[in-house]
């Protein structure tokens, strides 16, 4: 389970100048890292998060037994880890989730650090052995469990104790039935505070279970609801997606794609790929191969974006074109399952 992406899991600050250390008091490099789960506005860019980790760093030497500076820094490494790669993105997880983990121990009674204590730990799942998964898993749900215990109304511990019940094996403690009662939990909270998040959890169940017809109620709900993280063109990314990739329904997804392209902003790169897939799942490679065009534009390791041009291309006979980005498949991502494929595909194309 990867941690909040929620797509997170996507979202940064926009700096019109740039930021030096010395521009920055502790508390404004605290607010550039700390932000809600649920922020729309994107992430430091480097050189600012540079500048925000060198305060942090300065004030919790100043400071060894607040637990406020570690957990700050805690979130800068989490930042880190989304704009590293590999091995040096592994690192910073890690760094993450002891800066956690030494914040909960300084401040026990502190819900967020309960819940970020969490979500470092899901977030390093994939980077160590099965064993140590194990460990991870049930420390991370400890600290939801333990986030909910000092404040029930906590939507993000909730939503996150959900995800593990969903996704989590029934030997480990995993359950639809108790991913659904927190997702009706969170529905219950007063003043619509829990709306929004509770639709979204019910609706991945009802996907999970594939329930299409309680999938699109909930997804529908949500796309209305109000309460923390509430944002239309969330419900919709994930009704697209899960028809596109669970229930294989190019048909379906049409409709709810094209409310996404309206609703979502101008520079929304998964709009666009979601476009792209929809109408190449269609069979309409000549209106698709612009959408991946477009986001490969902007980031050309777009991994999806990459994989649905060259195969609009190779469709459309656009061969040395097809076989290009087959090659920049294989060389961005020589462990993805379809680089086998793609390989294939450049020998064949090359007549090999």
């Amino acid at each position: 389970m990867r941690r909040f992406d929620l797509a997170i899991f996507l979202l940064a600050l926009v700096s019109v100048v740039r930021v030096s250390a010395s521009d920055l008091t502790p508390e404004a490099a605290f607010g550039m890292v700390a932000r809600s789960p649920w922020s729309r506005e994107k992430p430091p860019k480097p050189e600012e998060l540079a500048a925000a980790r060198e305060v942090l760093e300065a004030q919790a030497a100043k400071e060894p037994g607040a637990a406020k500076w570690i957990f700050a820094l805690g979130r800068a490494a989490s930042i880190e880890a989304d704009q590293a790669k590999s091995d040096a993105a592994a690192d910073k997880r890690k760094d993450a989730l002891a800066r956690f983990e030494r914040a909960v121990e300084l401040q026990p009674g502190n819900a967020d650090y309960q819940f970020w204590l969490g979500n470092a730990a899901f977030d390093r799942v994939d980077d160590v052995g099965m064993l140590s998964k194990m460990s991870l898993a049930s420390e991370g749900r400890k600290a939801f469990e333990k986030a909910i215990a000092i404040d029930p109304s906590h939507v993000a511990a909730r939503v996150g104790l959900s995800q593990f019940y969903l996704g989590a094996p029934g030997i480990a403690g995993g359950s639809a039935a108790k991913a659904r009662e927190q997702g009706e939990l969170i529905l219950a909270m007063p003043d619509h505070r829990g709306d929004f998040q509770g639709r979204m959890v019910l609706a991945g169940i009802a996907a999970h279970e594939e329930n299409w017809t309680e999938m699109a109620r909930q997804y529908a709900a949500a796309e209305t609801a109000k309460g923390e993280g509430a944002e239309p063109a969330n419900a919709l990314r994930s009704n697209a997606w899960n028809l596109l990739n669970r229930k294989k329904d190019a048909m379906a997804a049409l409709p709810v794609v094209e409310r996404y392209i309206k609703a979502a902003p101008a520079d929304d790169l998964t709009a666009l790929f979601l476009d792209g897939e929809v109408k190449r799942q269609l069979g309409r490679c000549v209106d698709a191969l612009p959408r991946y065009e477009q986001v490969l534009a902007k980031l050309d390791g777009a991994r999806g974006s990459r994989w649905g041009a060259a195969l609009c291309r190779e469709q459309l006979g656009q061969k040395d074109a097809a076989r290009h980005d087959y090659e920049e498949y294989v060389r961005r991502f020589p462990d993805d399952d379809r680089s086998k494929e793609a390989k294939a595909a450049i020998k064949r194309l090359s007549g090999s």
